[in-house]
């Protein structure tokens, strides 16, 4: 998200304060300010009635459209009484190596080891592909064909979803390659929005009345589970500057009059994924970047409309008071026994924790093959009665509200210490 959010202040739990909010626009209150955009730049331009954006002013309208797990949030919250003793992690700003290390509380503030940690929350990992995407040449870089068929040599040899990863990550011998760096970095932060989520504040009833939706389901769906896939970072991602490589480009267009390009790199198997659930589950978008943008980007990866059910977008989701845009699940008319949300932002299920489903954040790298074990997960959850269930015995998120920091967190999921060096 690159929005301005420095100065802005999560409220304390159940102590409600309207001034520290920080100012929002809505979907209409974007469309107005890019209008307003737009007309200072042609009385700039005299009678030019399509002026030339460069790629500077180009990247700063995508950067109101496109909602990243990225906000410059300074955050402050309550110390939960008693804390426990124990390690808290927090990311180091300024060395040069990627790894973590953990800071001891012992002999240390308590608020100052809470300011560490909740000052990372949100930052976008350092962790950088040292890869060059390539420019799409219609085929892609993979062939989805085959992308599915590497699941095969993992027959006999146990993987659970995302925490087998997340051990080999910090176990030893510390690897220093992409993919460990990236779950190093993300678990940290899935400990962190998952923390912090104790602490918002409730949904106002009012606010989510208002959201609620209807969405009409097809009849081949009935009795059948609903996933709602995040788009940036889950299964797209949208670059920063039109100047980055990038798989496809798309024209965005922001007002009646002028439109921006933006370039797209796709989540290596991400419509051959979608092909292979849309029989068995029903498959819903639910983004908190605006729809201009996002509508562009679906039918980029759904023409034919055939593997998305619904979409939703920014205007559907709750703002909390620390600026996040998280993703209510009771606003969607579908039982939360049998609905679930794929998200590399754990915040984003803030409200329904058990119902989320995390997966590490998509640049570039073309080397990523998450979805494979991805499908293998959601495959597996088919005829469960209480996807919920399912969730906390797989994927063990209630040990992450632990205060005690992640690497007691990480000891007590794999009953080992976390190898940092």
């Amino acid at each position: 998200m690159d929005f301005n959010l420095s100065n802005c202040n999560l409220l304390q739990k159940n102590q409600p304060n309207h001034q520290s909010s920080p100012k929002k626009l809505s979907n209409s209150e974007v469309n107005a300010a890019i209008q307003k955009y737009f007309q200072i730049v042609k009385r700039k331009e005299g009678k030019n009635p399509n002026p030339i954006i460069s790629n500077a002013q180009s990247s700063k309208i995508l950067g109101q459209l496109v909602t990243k797990v990225s906000p410059s949030l300074d955050i402050h919250v309550p110390i939960k009484p008693p804390t426990p003793l124990g390690t808290q992690s927090s990311r180091p700003s300024s060395e040069k190596k990627v790894y973590h290390r953990p800071q001891q509380s012992m002999g240390q503030s308590k608020d100052l080891n809470q300011h560490k940690l909740l000052t990372t929350l949100f930052q976008k990992p350092k962790t950088q592909s040292q890869q060059v995407t390539p420019k799409c040449s219609g085929k892609g870089s993979v062939s989805v064909n085959k992308y599915f068929e590497s699941t095969k040599k993992l027959q006999g040899e146990f993987q659970q979803y995302y925490l087998t990863r997340v051990k080999n990550a910090f176990s030893k011998p510390l690897r220093d390659d992409y993919f460990s760096r990236m779950y190093r970095e993300h678990f940290l932060q899935t400990y962190q929005g998952i923390y912090i989520t104790q602490y918002l504040q409730p949904v106002d009833p009012n606010d989510l009345q208002n959201k609620q939706v209807h969405l009409k389901q097809k009849e081949c769906y009935i009795n059948k589970i609903t996933i709602v896939f995040d788009l940036d970072e889950t299964l797209v991602h949208c670059n920063e500057s039109i100047a980055m490589p990038s798989d496809i480009i798309l024209s965005i267009e922001v007002s009646p009059q002028e439109k921006v390009k933006a370039g797209i790199n796709i989540r290596p198997g991400a419509v051959k994924l979608l092909e292979l659930l849309v029989n068995d589950f029903e498959l819903i978008v639910f983004t908190a970047s605006h729809p201009c943008y996002a509508q562009k980007v679906i039918e980029y990866l759904d023409p034919q409309k055939r593997l998305f059910s619904h979409s939703l977008y920014r205007d559907n989701c709750i703002m909390t008071t620390g600026g996040m845009y998280t993703k209510d699940l009771r606003i969607i008319d579908r039982s939360l026994s049998q609905l679930v949300l794929v998200d590399n932002a754990s915040y984003s299920f803030a409200w329904q924790l058990d119902n989320g489903i995390p997966i590490i954040p998509f640049y570039d790298n073309k080397e990523d093959r998450e979805l494979e074990s991805l499908l293998k997960y959601l495959k597996g959850m088919q005829g469960c009665k209480d996807v919920r269930e399912y969730n906390r015995n797989h994927l063990k998120f209630q040990f992450f509200q632990d205060p005690s920091g992640p690497s007691l967190v990480f000891e007590k999921l794999f009953d080992q210490k976390m190898e940092i060096q």
